[in-house]
């Protein structure tokens, strides 16, 4: 089987490649990482907080059924 048929990827050379985004997009991305990372932080934090407080309610009641019993 042959395969000397498929076509060779044209070549191309740095100086006609442009940018897929200019420099103030880049930036302009750049700043909504942080924020996105900033927000999860945030979310993170405020989901492990809501854990730790289920987890001790769950522990009290537990506890006082267990006590009462």
């Amino acid at each position: 089987m042959d395969h000397s048929h498929a076509a060779a990827p044209a070549a191309t050379t740095d100086a006609s490649v442009e940018p897929l985004f200019t420099p103030a997009e880049v930036r302009e991305f750049d700043a909504e990482d942080v924020e996105a990372g900033k927000n999860i932080c945030k979310m993170l934090s405020l989901f492990f907080f809501y854990t730790v407080i289920v987890m001790g309610l769950s522990t009290y009641v537990t506890y006082k059924w267990v006590m009462a019993g």
